[in-house]
């Protein structure tokens, strides 16, 4: 269509050129082009187009395109209840999730992905482009002239698969040429993002289900590793999925060995680190800080040390910031020292070790930032370094994150003197960085203050009524979870079934992959905690925490509760010996602990004799499990090392992770089966006919020659 130079944009009112579907000026979309007919070799696209009932046009697509044999953990289960209806599906880092809207879209095209990081993005566009599938994104990185390509290879039918961020539907003509082309499956990655409850909320996602409305309706996916019940009703309830299914898939990862390590001072915990990467040369690691300044400081002094490591915080130029993964991402940085700025941006499944040098604030952040670990499947490590000092900075988080009635409203009286007297637009930039700014956010909204997708404000009035009570209640929600964590990182038991229970799964009484369970700490034996008196002793401090207006934390830990549960103490010397318990909370309610504790004991003549308390001792050696998918290769086998140099050779050449080329596993199974030519290449996992295509006549003649070499 010919278009007048004399129209203007009308977002920004600059004049739209010719022909340009974007406004040159302010990037707002301009005109709807259409969708054109696709072409023969694109996926079936027609608006509305059903989801396959059957499984089977699934599993070709997964041994052809991805060179898997079959669906693995919930995989199925989302595929079939996608025909259907809306799911909500929780599934760990590491499980596939991607591939349960990867899938759908190679079948019926149109998807749009919702991913919170740029990063993210380009990881999961560029695995998919070298499994030979058309994906791409459209984000701020891009200029408008590739941004346009983009988009209306999408909505024309070429590409079956368009990421963008939820920031991209706040352009009203985006969202109406994604809506006039047929949206046929919208899937939200990370989608505990939209809830208030969420680990990471993110105002933008808020949006999300008006801008479902806006689009039809799709049939919706949405997606997270990290979600406890409440979330998921929360996620299911603000994004208007009625009758959702619910695919919970769990959430432990048993090739994962959990530990904590008690270090009180910042320099024992920077030596540690450093100790543990040098005894673990050029694995790759990430380690987690809580500051900026404490990741640029951690990374320098492992430079000095003669660690390769480099620093990753959202303080950092895009481009540094870029550059810095790519290097980590293709090898040739072993380690990461990052913020969890970094947390959803890395796809790199060959982690072979998450080190926290701080406590987070939630097990969801924990469980997720340690789950970036061996991904592929094989062994990996997850330390925790913790002090009780964690739980103040951790407080202070809270504080920050949860302004007052106050501070909303002069944050409020200031939008409304900053915004556009005419559309009642924000700047892009109001606030976004101050840790309350999501708070705020949910709040004006909630008050019908602030458009439910565009940053603008619904009235002028700097008096208006300011609903701000839902910001108490996530407060007391965030110290709940807080309390959760603590639990975890101070427990003589099992850290995996603390994580299990949190999530609501059956956890066994022994993991035997954490710390505790393999005896690197001798403390109480899981078993002999008499769970109901640990109960009784929770009420207690509920009881007594109401009685001094305290928080129930301040009166005594979890972990004390579970020694005393597990050790039984008949006297006041007894439980001050017990961890948490000194002199003052022995004369405070010493008492009352002895006496729940006699009448236990009355109630139980059976039970086993408590444990003596055990003295403290050094930590002990650490045993690995087996835990791994596919064959065992011995590391220095020569077609194993001659396999992994050309896949290292192979990936510099393309600028590509050498993860892309193919993974760990698909490399042991080549040193395994040793395929003589390329079809017997296709019964190989993880290798698939676009992969085979490109690699296999250089696999057949690494392999053949690495055999040749050993008969000589």
């Amino acid at each position: 269509m010919t278009r007048d130079v004399a129209v203007r944009c009308a977002d920004c009112g600059e004049p739209l050129a010719e022909g340009a579907p974007w406004c040159e000026a302010c990037g707002a979309l301009a005109d709807v082009p259409p969708p054109e007919a696709p072409s023969s070799g694109a996926p079936r696209t027609a608006p509305g187009a059903p989801l396959p009932h059957s499984l089977d046009h699934y599993r070709a697509r997964l041994r052809e395109t991805f060179g898997y044999p079959d669906f693995r953990g919930g995989q199925s289960r989302v595929l079939e209840s996608l025909a259907d209806r809306d799911v909500v599906a929780v599934m760990p880092t590491g499980s596939g999730k991607s591939l349960c809207y990867v899938l759908p879209a190679l079948e019926v095209g149109r998807t749009v992905v919702v991913s919170p990081l740029i990063a993210l993005m380009q990881d999961q566009v560029e695995g998919l482009q070298a499994s030979g599938v058309p994906a791409a994104f459209i984000n701020s990185n891009l200029n408008r002239d590739e941004q346009n390509k983009r988009y209306l290879d999408f909505i024309q039918g070429r590409t079956p698969l368009l990421y963008v961020a939820p920031e991209r539907f706040q352009n009203q003509r985006f969202v109406a040429g994604l809506r006039e082309a047929g949206v046929n499956l919208l899937a939200i990655d990370e989608a505990h993002c939209i809830s208030e409850w969420g680990h990471n909320f993110r105002p933008d996602y808020l949006q999300l289900g008006t801008v479902r409305e806006r689009l039809g309706m799709p049939r919706t996916l949405a997606l997270t590793a990290t979600a406890n019940p409440q979330v998921r009703r929360d996620i299911a309830a603000r994004l208007g999925l009625d009758g959702a299914a619910e695919v919970v898939t769990t959430v432990d990862r048993p090739n994962l060995t959990l530990a904590v390590e008690r270090i009180d001072r910042v320099e024992d915990r920077v030596q540690w680190v450093i100790d543990y990467a040098k005894r673990r040369p050029g694995l790759a690691g990430i380690v987690y800080a809580r500051t900026r300044r404490s990741v640029e400081d951690i990374a320098q002094a492992m430079r000095d040390a003669g660690v390769k490591a480099q620093a990753y915080h959202a303080g950092l130029e895009r481009e540094v910031r870029s550059a810095v993964q790519r290097r980590f991402t293709v090898g040739e940085v072993p380690v990461i020292v990052a913020t969890n700025a970094f947390g959803m941006g890395i796809d790199k499944p060959d982690v072979r070790y998450v080190i926290h040098v701080n406590m987070p604030g939630r097990l969801e952040a924990y469980t997720q930032e340690a789950g970036r670990a061996g991904r592929d499947g094989d062994p990996s490590e997850c330390t925790l370094l913790y002090a009780r000092s964690d739980r103040r900075f951790q407080q202070g988080f809270i504080d920050e994150a949860h302004p007052s009635d106050e501070q909303v409203r002069q944050t409020w009286q200031r939008w409304v003197q900053i915004a556009d007297p005419n559309t009642g637009r924000l700047p892009f930039a109001v606030a976004d960085d101050d840790p309350g700014y999501g708070m705020i956010v949910s709040a004006l909204r909630q008050s019908r203050l602030l458009d439910p997708i565009a940053l603008r404000i619904t009235s002028g009035r700097d008096d208006a009524p300011i609903d701000t009570s839902g910001i108490a209640r996530h407060r007391a929600y965030a110290e709940g979870r807080l309390r959760e964590m603590t639990e975890y990182a101070e427990t003589t038991g099992c850290r995996r079934g603390v994580i299990l229970r949190y999530f609501g799964e059956e956890a066994p009484e022994r993991c035997e992959r954490c710390d505790n369970c393999l005896g690197r700490h001798e403390g109480a034996e899981v078993d002999a905690v008499a769970e109901d008196l640990y109960d009784r002793l929770l009420d207690l401090r509920e009881a007594i925490a109401r009685q001094g207006d305290r928080d129930p934390y301040r009166v005594f830990e979890n972990r004390t509760a579970r020694e005393i549960a597990t050790y039984r103490p008949r006297s006041v010397d007894a439980l001050q010996a017990i961890w948490g318990i000194g002199s003052k909370r022995a004369s405070w309610f010493g008492r009352d602990v002895l006496a729940i504790v006699d009448e236990w004991e009355r109630e139980h003549p059976e039970a086993t004799p408590a444990p003596a308390l055990p003295a403290q001792t050094s930590l002990g050696s650490r045993s690995r499990s087996a835990a791994d998918e596919g064959p065992e290769v011995r590391p220095d086998d020569p077609l194993f090392q001659a396999l992994r140099a050309w896949r290292s050779e192979r990936a510099k050449a393309e600028g590509l992770p050498a993860y892309t080329v193919f993974s760990d596993r698909t490399l042991r199974e080549l040193v395994t089966v040793k395929p003589r030519n390329v079809h017997a290449l296709l019964g190989v996992w993880g290798l698939g006919e676009s992969r085979v295509e490109r690699f296999g006549p250089e696999l057949v003649r690494v392999i053949r020659e690495a055999e040749a070499a050993a008969a000589e």
